[in-house]
């Protein structure tokens, strides 16, 4: 697995070393890079593939798709915060055995314990969302609350980094603060929810053997009700028709996808259409 560093954690490792918190720093550092390992281990073990890792102001970033079915999201959502809980457990029975190691590893404990706690918020976007985004039936609900979980959480983060320029500034506090608003806002483009087409099933599983099958739909449903019918069981063909049962054109599963990421799932099924391919 490769790592990559953004500049602007540079910038902010040269900080935390000029003011002598480099030790902290330091532990932090381990603690983002055993939280992202842990999310590719998963992924590998449950299949899929990740790609490089890349240290933000913020915490690591990891390249590669959310196109899990629902028990694979939560697993390999949940295994980075569990391995961190597991490294915070271990640091600490460490102690017990040899008492002087303490202070050498105090900032890696606190660093898993805290990167544990975070990720397992159901805030967008991080892993506890994830999780209950996988579980969810109204996938587009759950994203909308834990949207304004969010930005609530971020607005809290980035009050509190201000703060702490009073008593020991660390500006880590309010750049993740301004990356959950920013997300929340930003993130999938209001209803462009890639996350609840991810989750619907579009991985097939071949080993076990997939049915081929065509289904009429019609061209004023609900984009959002193309994807109850998307199984990793079977591959769909889709003949979107009119009033009249006359087909208008065919979609594939691959077609499906795009306009799930393109669209509002709101939209029906040819407004999508158009606005994706016309």
């Amino acid at each position: 697995m490769k790592i990559k560093l953004h500049p602007l954690f540079v910038l902010l490792a040269l900080y935390f070393v000029l003011t002598d918190r480099a030790v902290m720093f330091g532990g932090y550092v381990l603690a983002v890079i055993a939280h992202e390992v842990a999310h590719s281990r998963a992924a590998e073990w449950r299949g899929y593939t990740l790609g490089t890792v890349t240290l933000m102001p913020y915490g690591g970033v990891i390249a590669g798709g959310d196109n899990y079915d629902a028990r694979d999201g939560v697993i390999i959502a949940l295994a980075a915060p569990v391995f961190n809980a597991l490294c915070a457990v271990s640091v600490v029975a460490l102690w017990w055995l040899v008492p002087e190691s303490y202070s050498y590893t105090r900032d890696v404990c606190t660093a898993n314990t805290a990167m544990c706690i975070v990720n397992l918020l159901p805030v967008y976007p991080l892993d506890g969302y994830r999780a209950v985004v996988s579980l969810a039936k109204n996938k587009l609900r759950a994203v909308r609350v834990m949207k304004i979980a969010g930005m609530v959480t971020g607005g809290v983060l980035a009050v509190l980094g201000v703060v702490s320029i009073w008593y020991e500034f660390n500006p880590t506090i309010s750049v993740f603060g301004f990356f959950l608003i920013y997300e929340a806002v930003f993130g999938a483009g209001g209803e462009r929810v890639p996350e609840a087409a991810a989750n619907n099933k579009f991985c097939k599983n071949y080993r076990a053997g997939v049915d081929k099958r065509t289904i009429l739909l019609y061209k004023d449903a609900p984009l959002v009700r193309v994807l109850t019918k998307v199984g990793r069981d079977s591959v769909s063909t889709f003949e979107v028709v009119d009033e009249a049962g006359k087909v208008l054109y065919e979609l594939d599963e691959a077609d499906v996808g795009v306009m799930c990421e393109e669209c509002e799932l709101s939209l029906t099924v040819d407004e999508a259409y158009r606005k994706t391919f016309c």
